[in-house]
């Protein structure tokens, strides 16, 4: 039984690593046993301001500070959450109290002189700045503002407005990196208040109005970026960025397609040399292959067939992107990769387009003609069918499968490229950091795999065996290693990537990136939330586990598959929760019955009982004891419906 200490430790190392539901669960946890621990609603408040819930943030720090005035931290975040939504009075008096507390604090005169400087304060705002700097010479951001109001007075000569334009961008983008959007655009727009054409200012000033939701402003900025640049080649791809939030695809296609052009030599030359295609379906449809199969324990599954021989060279990549009929994120995910894309030798791109409804080839075609293969089915085949299609039609050394709401990061091939290229033939596959964001675009989780060293670790058969720590957008895996194991099952319609990794690692090394170079997005049109809405997740989390164990090594088996069935058993009772929730009770039994079918040991079953006693399973209860359980768990058609399901990832 944790302590409160240990519980509130537990948080705050969650809230570090950004595993920000789970910090959540720990903080009002500490707060269940203790409604008025201080330091349990300071970080309640840090975190509720971090994923953009300033409101409930001052509520918390508010709570916090009544409840210990003397919390010096709890001050300044209030000051801090005040003066982001334009509460300059309130946020004074926050940052004088604290003030009171440390009177020998640069960073508090700081922050309490911009407060004055906002209500046209000026001289009392100069004379916060001077004690600042007073106390800590080297203090910029008082420099910085000490200079910015002298600018407003008309009292800044000529000369120092372009050096104090490049340090309010300075210290703009810093904020910015650290998530501090606010301050981050008030430093923009004072840079170019000091230097109207400082085209960089307009550009991340443009980006940080993006991330904010302020789409129209800043499409504004970004254009004055490139009418300053035309040669701004991240403004354009940052203006494809907020055209797609727009829903203004082909206009989003257009600044992708120029701002490839400037910031990729390679992409230039190959597009500039392409005609533009016109589509004609059978130029495009994609060849009927029928797999065999290949037995791995006592499992078959679809066999990879080799390259064919041929006198031209093999890429290193073969980057597999399917589609069907969703487009909101597609262009992101090409634009991703085609940024990195250094030549035909080096990357094949192959888009499956599953037989959507219209077609997507004019979206592809907009930024990747002459470069992308295009690929139509005559009909829907599948998720796992299209997936393995595309396997089979690559040619390259890595394969590299992302779905179209995925993409890539800066670095993500080149930097596994100079990891596999070299590596011995016994790796094959490999991962890098991952993070999941929201639909606003906001961090909400981050895969560092932490214990791990960049390279090979001897320990990754027990941890991929126990669960499943990888996402598609941040795997690759050796073609060779799918010629000789398979694919991905066809029968296991939503943990697939979860069996083939487990496959691989019982007779292959992986190679780990530990660096974050890839991003998975959590939204409501993937698959994941109709699964575990219908709560059907669970009797594919138990067929991962027994297909493996029938090929596991013999030394690891018991421990691995008794490990596994614990984690998905707690894993599952807590994702009962989410059709509850939905009033979806005949979905939350669905995932106990196979919650007990995971693990029924006496212990797990005990566990199970004590749950089914809380108020969260109430409804369950109600239903249980009303006998209409069995009207509700009649899902005779269950597997029609998953196959229905967009794709096969959790």
């Amino acid at each position: 039984m944790k302590t409160n200490s240990q519980t509130l430790q537990l948080a705050v190392k969650y809230h570090r690593a950004k595993k920000f539901n789970q910090a959540e669960q720990s903080y009002l946890q500490v707060l269940k046993e203790q409604p008025q621990h201080p330091e349990a609603l300071y970080g309640l408040g840090m975190l509720a301001q971090e994923v953009g819930q300033p409101q409930l943030a001052e509520k918390l720090f508010t709570s916090a500070v009544s409840v210990q005035p003397e919390l010096l931290k709890g001050w300044f975040s209030l000051g801090n959450v005040r003066q982001a939504q334009g509460q300059f009075p309130e946020a004074e008096l926050a940052y004088q109290k604290a003030i009171t507390l440390r009177p020998d604090a640069a960073p508090l005169y700081n922050n309490l002189g911009y407060i004055l400087q906002e209500q046209g304060k000026f001289d009392e705002a100069v004379a916060c700045y001077q004690k600042a700097l007073e106390i800590e010479p080297n203090c910029t951001e008082a420099d910085v503002n000490w200079a910015n109001v002298l600018h407003t007075q008309g009292k800044l000569s000529p000369d120092k407005q372009l050096h104090y334009a490049q340090i309010n961008h300075k210290l703009g983008v810093a904020r910015q990196q650290a998530g501090d959007w606010q301050n981050a655009i008030a430093y923009y727009r004072q840079a170019i208040n000091l230097q109207p054409d400082f085209a960089e200012a307009h550009y991340h000033l443009g980006v940080a109005l993006q991330a904010q939701g302020e789409l129209e402003a800043g499409i504004d900025c970004l254009q004055t970026a490139v009418q300053i640049n035309p040669n701004y080649g991240e403004a354009y791809m940052c203006l494809g960025l907020v055209y797609q939030t727009q829903g203004q695809l082909n206009e989003a296609a257009a600044a992708y397609r120029q701002g490839l052009k400037l910031i990729n030599p390679h992409y230039a030359a190959a597009i500039n040399n392409q005609p533009v295609s016109e589509f004609v379906p059978e130029k495009y449809a994609s060849p009927e292959i029928e797999l065999g199969e290949v037995t791995v324990g006592d499992y078959q599954f679809p066999a990879i067939p080799p390259v064919p021989p041929s006198d031209k060279k093999r890429p290193f990549f073969s980057v597999i992107i399917p589609l069907y009929n969703r487009k909101d994120y597609m262009l992101e995910c090409l634009a991703s990769v085609l940024a990195q894309w250094q030549g035909e030798e080096e990357m094949e791109i192959l888009v499956m387009d599953n037989a959507s409804d219209p077609p997507l080839f004019e979206l592809v075609n907009a930024i990747g003609g002459g470069i992308v293969s295009y690929y139509l089915n005559s009909e829907n085949i599948g998720p796992r069918r299209n997936f393995n299609r595309g396997i089979a039609l690559s040619r390259g050394e890595w394969i590299h499968l992302m779905p179209e709401d995925e993409y890539v990061l800066p670095g993500y091939y080149s930097r596994l490229k100079s990891a596999l290229e070299g590596c011995p033939d016994s790796v094959g596959a490999a991962f890098t950091g991952y993070e999941n964001i929201n639909e606003k675009r906001k961090v909400v989780f981050t895969q560092k795999h932490s214990g791990m060293k960049r390279g090979i670790n001897k320990n990754w058969l027990q941890r991929i065996g126990g669960s499943n720590p990888l996402n598609p957008c941040a795997t690759l895996i050796r073609r060779a290693a799918h010629e000789r194991l398979g694919a991905y099952d066809l029968i296991n319609l939503y943990t697939p990537d979860w069996e083939l990794y487990k496959r691989i690692a019982s007779f292959y090394d992986w190679w780990c990136e530990p660096e974050i170079l890839a991003r998975y997005r959590q939204h409501s049109n993937n698959m994941s939330s109709e699964v575990f809405l219908a709560g059907a997740q669970g009797e594919y989390y138990r067929m991962g586990i027994e297909i493996s164990e029938s090929y596991l090594p013999e030394e690891y088996r018991a421990e691995i598959t008794a490990r596994s069935r614990k984690i998905y058993f707690n894993r599952c009772l807590s994702d009962v929760a989410i059709p509850l929730k939905a009033d979806n009770v005949a979905g939350a039994f669905r995932l106990i019955q196979e919650t007990l079918k995971i693990d029924s040991s006496p212990e797990a079953v005990t566990q199970l009982f004590n749950w089914l006693a809380t108020e969260q399973a109430a409804p369950l209860r109600n239903a249980i004891a009303s006998k209409l359980i069995s009207k509700a768990s009649n899902h005779s058609n269950s597997e029609e419906n998953l196959n229905n399901f967009y794709f096969a990832y959790p």
